[in-house]
């Protein structure tokens, strides 16, 4: 139950979490544990074959550097290359917010949505190890062994009730690691060469050390091990022999990889009390509309929050068809 709740990032003592617990198994046991055959890419690539498929054009390896402002509105925006895209009616944006509001003059933003930002918490961050197998963990029981998809290793509850309070004092811990352990390719062959398999182990650790964030170059080796270790407790079919090759990615990693993963979330930020619901990404400013006229905002940063659901992008498209004098219903039509 506790690692039920705790596979929201969030710690289970926290007041609120509860709820949590009951959810997570009723969304698995409608509907299983839902991926896109042949990887996560195949959702943001069929997304861009919607979009070129509707005149719409799609630039990869292009980040923004900063924001087009114009008369106090939002007009387009610059890319790291120099180049300029301008929008004709208005800018959506899923860039991270510590990052987004680094684009545009402060004082464009406003005081309060300024201190909003300062304030924002990146919540719990994954420590992931990547391995390349020629098997699945498999697992004993009674009558020899079964594989899954997913499988989670709580420990004990006293091992998950520790996790919020280490995490946020910085501590690096190694007993009996809490793991989140994903095969994907045993519902899903394609994602591996025939007989091999991707494994992720993930584990949570701060992002945040008493020697600093550069310090996970250093010790992200041995935390790996530990994870691996624990894994060999409930599949010991996973010997060297077995492991074709590693991947690791610490929190800082994981920041490296990708800017939007801020000191390591992979939701975009912590989903708190503090910041869910009306008070994401900022207090007053939860509607995906921004302090900058003509600028909205969507993605993990924004209600729910992270992890696939595609209800914040749904959601700012309503505000933004709204405010263009147009609607869902009349975009989508019969929905196809």
């Amino acid at each position: 139950m506790l690692w039920m709740t705790f596979m929201t990032m969030q710690p289970p003592d926290r007041p609120g979490t509860g709820w949590l617990a009951y959810s997570i198994p009723y969304g698995r046991q409608a509907h299983s544990w839902t991926m896109p055959r042949g990887g996560s890419a195949a959702l943001p690539n069929a997304l861009a074959r919607c979009i070129e498929a509707h005149g719409g054009v799609v630039l990869t390896n292009k980040p923004v550097a900063r924001l087009l402002i114009e008369g106090g509105r939002c007009v387009g925006v610059e890319t790291d290359d120099g180049a300029a895209y301008r929008a004709r009616r208005a800018v959506l944006s899923t860039i991270h917010i510590k990052h987004l509001v680094e684009m545009a003059p402060s004082d464009a933003w406003g005081e309060e949505f300024i201190a909003g930002v300062d304030s924002w918490q990146a919540g719990v961050s994954m420590f992931v190890t990547h391995f390349a197998t020629t098997e699945p963990p498999r697992f004993p029981v009674h009558n020899g062994a079964v594989t899954a998809v997913a499988a989670g290793m709580p420990g004990s509850p006293d091992r998950m009730l520790r996790v919020g309070n280490e995490f946020h004092r910085g501590i690096v811990a190694l007993d009996d690691p809490v793991l989140l352990v994903v095969c994907a390719t045993v519902a899903d062959p394609s994602r591996a060469p025939a007989g091999r398999h991707t494994l992720k182990v993930i584990g949570f650790q701060p992002y945040e050390l008493p020697e600093g964030p550069a310090h996970w170059d250093e010790i992200e080796a041995s935390v790996s091990a530990a994870n691996l270790a624990q894994l060999r407790r409930y599949a010991p079919n996973l010997s060297d022999a077995k492991i074709l090759d590693a991947r690791i990615e610490s929190p800082l990693g994981l920041e490296r990889l990708n800017r939007h993963n801020w000191h390591g979330s992979c939701h975009g930020g912590d989903m708190s009390p503090a910041q869910s619901g009306r008070l994401r990404p900022v207090p007053t400013w939860a509607q995906h509309r921004l302090p900058i006229p003509g600028l909205y905002q969507t993605g993990a940063t924004t209600h729910p929050g992270g992890s696939v659901s595609a209800a914040p992008g749904r959601n700012a498209a309503m505000v933004l068809l709204a405010d263009l004098g147009t609607n869902l219903a009349d975009v989508i039509g019969d929905g196809r």
